[in-house]
């Protein structure tokens, strides 16, 4: 527990440094593990024809290929066969079939955040380079994994353990749990009918059936949307008052200290005729696109640790929509940047036209656009989205059918090929280009080894 909350200001911060990124306690050897946790979500996990394949950072089995050796070209995961959906966290790695009843996850495991008896949930030999079972009760539909927690949904129930110092297992207390807990009902209203679950650095949150959106764990940057500042955590889920009008919320997605909701307005056909992306939390670099003291303006300070809002604010609106009207496909977030698939309404993803844009911290080059360090612009972060550019830097990726973010590092696929842009210190692009903060790529290359 001291070392998780020795750099809680690391996983979470939004001006990660390049001490942070790089500094002691990076390696390891074959054997053993760092003794301390230095680096973070610097690591991948994207799927080829529903296997799983990871690269990046690995020094604690979090890549899942039974060695404790950064990988920079996409490897497959040992022993996994057709897989669903997955999620990383600072270092480890989840993945399910929605076939089983079972979370497979790999790496890190200090606070039980692999969910499973068989690994030792310790600091100094608590991981695992395969992956192992985490049990519960029923099929899975999704997951997700926080800094050193995890997530689960299972025939609507969520289940949650792992690192608990904030409450964001959400079980009442601010014990670290070793073992999947399902959420009963602490707050009087019932949580066994979600959707879906997501989770930051320190904070969770849950999509319910009927649109509701809960959240628990570190509010102390307004991430679970509720006042008053005193206020620092909830280790019970919490109703987030978000604004909805016309629509209902049908998907969230959470960064390192902020959270997102998207509202949907269908008519009579289910088509969509509107969204609004919320998001609230920190928004010191960008990644909630506003100004949380007056929502219409583009924020224009940077690298303000106190620029968050507890009201979830209008990040992308989308206005009534006919056909061609571009709509959000899916988002996507990282520690401090989110990712917009974007497309005609009525297209598919074989059409070639959709397309990625992206706002927040950029100072990796992650949202794609050529700036960042060592780019043409002098800024650490867009508050204003922008397009991410195609991998000859001229014009805008297109094509694009689906898109993940992790850390500091972005990723989209392109027919059947992965992209990716960012931080690539450890290899987490899946291709060996430059690793220097100054040549980090800053539009995409492609990920190799698929």
């Amino acid at each position: 527990m001291h070392t998780c909350r020795r750099f809680m200001s690391y996983i979470c911060a939004g001006l990660m440094t390049a001490a942070a990124v790089s500094g002691c306690g990076g390696s390891s050897t074959n054997e053993t593990i760092p003794t301390t946790v230095a680096v973070f979500n610097s690591h991948s996990l994207i799927f080829r024809n529903n296997t799983a394949m990871t690269m990046g950072y690995n020094a604690f089995g979090q890549l899942g290929d039974n060695s404790l050796e950064n990988r920079a070209v996409a490897t497959k995961v040992s022993g996994l066969g057709h897989m669903t959906g997955g999620a990383i966290g600072a270092e480890h790695t989840l993945a399910f079939s929605n076939h089983t009843s079972v979370v497979m996850a790999w790496g890190y495991n200090a606070y039980g955040q692999l969910g499973s008896l068989s690994v030792p949930a310790s600091i100094n030999d608590g991981f695992s380079r395969i992956p192992v079972s985490a049990q519960l009760e029923r099929p899975v539909t999704g997951v997700a994994a926080g800094g050193f927690h995890s997530l689960g949904v299972a025939n609507g129930s969520i289940y949650a353990w792992g690192y608990n110092g904030y409450g964001q297992v959400g079980n009442g207390d601010t014990t670290d749990q070793n073992i999947p807990v399902k959420l009963d009902n602490y707050t009087g209203a019932s949580l066994n009918i979600a959707k879906a679950v997501a989770a930051g650095g320190y904070h969770s949150a849950a999509l319910l059936n009927n649109g509701t959106v809960y959240a628990w764990g570190d509010n102390s940057y307004g991430q679970l949307a509720f006042s008053p500042n005193s206020t620092a955590r909830s280790s019970v889920p919490v109703k987030v008052p978000v604004p909805v009008t016309a629509g209902q919320v049908e998907e969230i997605a959470a960064g390192g200290k902020f959270t997102l909701a998207l509202e949907v307005v269908r008519d009579a056909f289910n088509k969509i005729v509107g969204q609004t992306l919320w998001g609230w939390g920190f928004a010191g670099v960008g990644q909630l696109g506003i100004d949380p003291a007056s929502p219409t303006l583009p924020k224009r300070q940077s690298g303000n640790d106190s620029a968050y809002t507890r009201t979830p604010v209008a990040v992308r609106s989308i206005p009534t929509a006919d056909g061609t009207t571009i709509v959000i496909k899916k988002f996507v977030a990282g520690t401090d940047h989110i990712l917009l698939l974007l497309g005609a309404r009525d297209s598919n993803a074989s059409d070639g036209s959709w397309t990625v844009e992206a706002v927040g911290y950029n100072y990796f080059g992650q949202l794609g656009d050529n700036m960042g360090l060592g780019g043409t612009s002098t800024e650490i972060g867009s508050f204003v989205f922008v397009h991410t550019l195609d991998t000859s830097g001229t014009g805008n990726l297109t094509g694009v059918t689906d898109i993940a973010a992790f850390g500091q590092h972005s990723l989209a696929k392109v027919g059947d090929v992965w992209y990716g842009w960012g931080n690539n210190d450890m290899g987490q692009l899946g291709n060996p280009a430059p690793t220097s903060f100054a040549e980090n790529p800053k539009i995409p290359v492609p990920v190799q080894g698929l």
